[in-house]
């Protein structure tokens, strides 16, 4: 009977009215204009599940140019994506979707002659072996059967997002490096529907041009692959852009409890495939950073992930504003001038789509008024890498007229308007420090990587009135009036923030004689930094903001 993936129900979708439905990887690129986006159980999931999809999309629809790409675009009035392409494909590939074929399953090295364990190593959030959770009560010797679907989506899930560490052997291979989507924060461009969501995330893919960069005429998606893959680990560099998207990190086999192929019962992971290279050459769903070190060095470009505490909002000049060269040699002159500069770090690359969705819409594709959501995936591992301490979803607006914005000046507002951010949070925890000094209160290093009480307070209620000066900083490019006032806005609802935090704390705590004196004179220097910081950050803007142009 088997499970085939182009045609049975698996994908967890959202339809326009909200209502929650599983739908086929046929139905996903033929009806996408009907869904609104793809949601898994974890926010690992719906990155895992989308970056297949695209994978799916991009060889079904090659060669995409800026003429196809436009042709796509406009289907979205029809329903969905063309169905001749996907009826061709799906013709020439059907059989490679079959979960369990007994010689190619989906997704899986049919060689491994391991003992399958508990389905509970396939299930993030369930307990296996020595990952103990607070709230599962699978034990060792338990085999919960799983859905086909349900099944399904965690094989996706794991090959990109699979802790570190030792896992079944091959032979005497024990250690694995975490899945390939452990290393950055997955920035996904989600527009009105699964279909826009599709296009605003599909690079121009000509392999035989090496379209995009660093892509062969060889690349392939895993379920194209000639051969399933043999059970022992390797490691090679990436074919290309959807190689890249369905990496094999990891040798799976699942085990059923008949031949009818219906449920799970069991499962092998072993170590698979290691990535060759540096991810930064390949990855196009991330937005990398080079952050300055002492001496006014930099370092390697790093990945923006996400944090427990403070938002992803903080890396809006990586992931939404241009990687032009123009304004890191503006940068690199202002350095050497007077007054306070912003101080987050310049050099960036944002993720690929977003290079594209500037020239749609210098071609007149996209009006440039329109404001995207930027969601952003990630997954924290615990201090050993063998456990998961915490999944994170996170969204961004993302206005037109910013992406397309390259001058230094709106890199410079945005990065004042972190740096202001990142500054007055400093400031809070340095009070409480050197109240806790004061009274000999020193802090372990455990109690020190721990947020504190103000952290708490004041970093989740910085997302919402950042969101508002992304989208206030759009509108004003949109009509040529000055970003001073958004700007303005924001900093003095940072300042409140931090003061409200700063005596809540003082209040907040029974405090008398010698304890009070002492949390009052924090308070104040508290107070004097928080006005420092604020005419810092104003006479900032004055440098950088532009006034309204004579005829708005």
């Amino acid at each position: 009977m088997g499970f085939n993936l182009l045609t049975e129900p698996w994908l967890p979708a959202v339809r326009m009215d909200g209502t929650r439905q599983e739908i086929s990887l046929a139905q996903a690129l033929g009806e996408a204009a009907s869904y609104r986006r793809l949601a898994g159980a974890t926010p690992t999931m719906t990155a895992a599940l989308h970056r297949l999809l695209l994978a799916l999309a991009h060889r079904v629809y090659q060669p995409l140019d800026a003429e196809r790409w436009a042709q796509l675009w406009q289907a979205r009035r029809e329903g969905g994506l063309p169905s001749k392409e996907l009826a061709a494909y799906q013709h020439r590939w059907h059989a490679r979707f079959d979960l369990f074929d007994p010689h190619l399953p989906f997704f899986q090295c049919p060689a491994l002659d391991n003992t399958p364990g508990s389905t509970a190593k396939l299930v993030a959030g369930w307990a296996a072996g020595s990952n103990r959770t607070l709230f599962d009560h699978t034990t060792a010797d338990q085999r919960p059967v799983l859905p086909a679907a349900q099944a399904a989506r965690w094989l996706v899930t794991v090959q990109a997002y699979d802790t570190s560490g030792t896992k079944q052997p091959y032979r005497t291979e024990r250690t694995a490096e975490g899945g390939l989507g452990n290393r950055f924060g997955c920035v996904l461009v989600e527009g009105a529907s699964l279909h826009e969501t599709l296009l605003l995330n599909m690079q121009r893919y000509q392999p035989d041009d090496e379209l995009p960069a660093r892509t062969t005429g060889a690349d392939r998606p895993v379920w194209e692959a000639e051969q399933p893959p043999a059970p022992e680990p390797d490691e090679r560099a990436p074919l290309g852009w959807t190689d890249l998207l369905t990496w094999p990190s990891r040798r799976i086999l699942l085990s059923t409890p008949s031949s009818a192929g219906t449920e799970v019962d069991g499962v092998v992971i072993t170590p698979g495939t290691r990535l060759k290279g540096d991810l930064v050459e390949w990855e196009a769903m991330a937005a990398w950073r080079r952050p300055w070190l002492k001496g006014g060095k930099q370092g390697e470009l790093r990945a923006v992930t996400l944090d427990e505490l403070r938002g992803v909002w903080r890396h809006s000049q990586e992931l939404l504003l241009s990687s032009d060269r123009r304004w890191w040699n503006s940068w690199r002159a202002a350095r050497h001038a007077k007054g306070p500069l912003p101080a987050q770090e310049p050099e960036r690359r944002r993720p690929a789509a977003l290079d594209h969705i500037a020239e749609l819409a210098e071609d007149g594709h996209i009006p440039e008024d329109t404001v995207y959501t930027l969601r952003v995936f990630g997954q924290q591992l615990g201090d050993q890498g063998g456990d998961t301490y915490a999944w994170y979803e996170e969204a961004v607006p993302a206005p037109v007229a910013l992406l397309r914005a390259d001058s230094a000046r709106i890199g410079a507002i945005v990065g004042y308007a972190v740096s202001l951010a990142t500054d007055l949070g400093a400031q809070l925890k340095l009070m409480e420090r050197q109240y806790a000094t004061d009274f000999h209160r020193e802090l372990s290093k455990e109690q020190e990587k721990k947020s504190s009480e103000l952290e708490i307070l004041y970093w989740p209620q910085l997302a919402q009135p950042f969101a508002a000066l992304l989208r206030e900083l759009g509108q004003a490019l949109l009509h040529g009036s000055s970003e001073s006032e958004p700007a303005e806005r924001w900093g003095q609802a940072v300042c409140d923030l931090a003061d409200t935090t700063a005596w809540q704390w003082l209040q907040g705590a029974p405090r008398r004689d010698r304890s009070l004196l002492t949390a009052s004179a924090h308070f104040d220097d508290f107070q004097l930094a928080r006005h420092k910081l604020h005419r810092i950050f104003r006479g900032g803007l004055a440098r950088y903001t532009a006034p309204p142009l004579e005829n708005a």
